[in-house]
């Protein structure tokens, strides 16, 4: 229920099916659950009922010890469930990855929508229209793969869609961003590559050429995201990064120094390939580079009472985040009177925190780290802190 039982389970039903729906995580609103009884399904507030059944569709990173006393014919995860009942027949470009989905998820949006056109974003900020003006964000829904039936009506011309693990494999785009960590899933009885792959299509998978050998092996097309952006001068922070870009051509362009442009370099290169794929013209690529002002919340760059800040605000919070915004900081000259604050937004997530991991990573750059209790406490900051990387961990979706 937690990752979209609810949207699959009425299709299931359509099919000729007695479908029981289990909310494992006792975490889906008693609305919800009324309203599934009330349509004829057996829910099951906690593990399903033991038993046999004929399919079994769960997420791909949900344990199978949910599933104690249950036997079944088959089973498919959820990713596999929406590429059964997914048949909308809309430009889709799905995105997922370790890291890096959201801002590469931004940067097609905002490169098409400044192509001209008619752009809907789906993101784990958010979801709603991307025009020129930026993010409409008119509703909060979930990443997870089911929510890709759950597209609202509208004449786009694409609609991007960020996706937690896997996607509907029947996408017209689909982009990995990296598998930096394949870590583990379902209490580590598989890995995030398992439910990726899934993303897959027939059509165009774009992926880094480091990683063809692991997405080879899935015989779909490939193709190798090009190293088309190269930095032509390290800014100083809240500088405008200059770049040389290599997209049907050669061009100069600067990003805006309210964020830090460096971190979007992959992004950027995934983007572009996108965009070659789609046809949009090189001078609409560059005119839309230049009018980007990074990610709300994501390596975000203001001044705040005379001292500089740094904000990371995502799910993904973690030693790679922490090493990687601090390796851009020190490029860029910035971690002299530097502090790190992380700031999880509840104690449930700060539990979700390697501390001694993120400690470690900290500790090697030399800046003084404060976690925060995760109860909504303010640190104290010395007067001495010239710049504060504020990383605010939310919980997952």
């Amino acid at each position: 229920m937690t990752h979209g039982g609810q949207i699959l389970a009425p299709l299931f039903a359509a099919e000729g099916y007695d479908v029981t729906v289990a909310d494992v995580y006792k975490a889906a609103p008693q609305g919800l659950l009324d309203s599934l009884r009330a349509d004829g399904h057996t829910v099951c507030v906690g593990r399903p009922e033991p038993g046999h059944y004929d399919l079994v569709a769960m997420p791909c990173h949900c344990p199978d010890l949910f599933l104690e006393g249950c036997t079944y014919d088959k089973r498919i995860w959820y990713s596999q469930a929406v590429n059964r009942f997914i048949r909308d027949g809309r430009f889709r470009i799905e995105v997922t990855g370790v890291k890096g989905k959201t801002s590469t998820c931004y940067l097609i949006a905002h490169l098409l929508a400044h192509a001209g056109r008619k752009v809907y974003l789906r993101s784990s900020r958010g979801s709603g229209p991307y025009t020129s003006q930026g993010h409409d964000i008119q509703e909060l829904k979930s990443i997870a793969p089911p929510y890709l039936l759950d597209l609202p009506e509208g004449d786009y011309d694409a609609m991007v869609c960020e996706v937690s693990l896997g996607g509907s494999g029947k996408a017209d785009i689909s982009c990995i961003t990296n598998l930096l960590e394949d870590y583990g899933i379902a209490k580590k009885t598989r890995h995030a590559e398992e439910a990726k792959k899934d993303v897959l299509n027939d059509n165009v998978n774009i992926i880094l050429p480091s990683e063809k050998e692991i997405w080879g092996k899935y015989s779909r097309p490939l193709r190798c995201v090009k190293k088309r952006v190269t930095v032509t001068r390290i800014p100083a922070l809240g500088e405008d990064l200059e770049l040389e870009v290599d997209y049907r051509g050669r061009f100069s362009a600067k990003v805006k120094g309210c964020c830090l442009g460096l971190q979007y370099i992959e992004a950027m290169e995934m983007a572009l390939e996108v965009c070659d794929v789609m046809d949009i013209p090189a001078e609409k690529v560059r005119k839309g580079l230049e009018s980007f002002s990074g990610v709300p919340g994501r390596g975000e760059y203001f001044v705040k009472d005379g001292r500089g800040c740094v904000l990371e605000r995502n799910p993904g919070i973690s030693h790679m985040s922490v090493r990687r915004t601090l390796e851009t900081l020190r490029t860029m000259g910035a971690l002299d009177g530097a502090m790190v604050v992380i700031d999880p937004v509840s104690k449930k997530v700060c539990d979700k925190l390697d501390r001694d991991l993120i400690e470690d990573v900290v500790r090697e750059f030399g800046v003084p780290l404060i976690v925060t209790p995760g109860d909504g406490t303010e640190p104290d900051i010395p007067e001495s802190v010239k710049l504060v990387v504020r990383m605010i961990k939310e919980g997952y979706q």
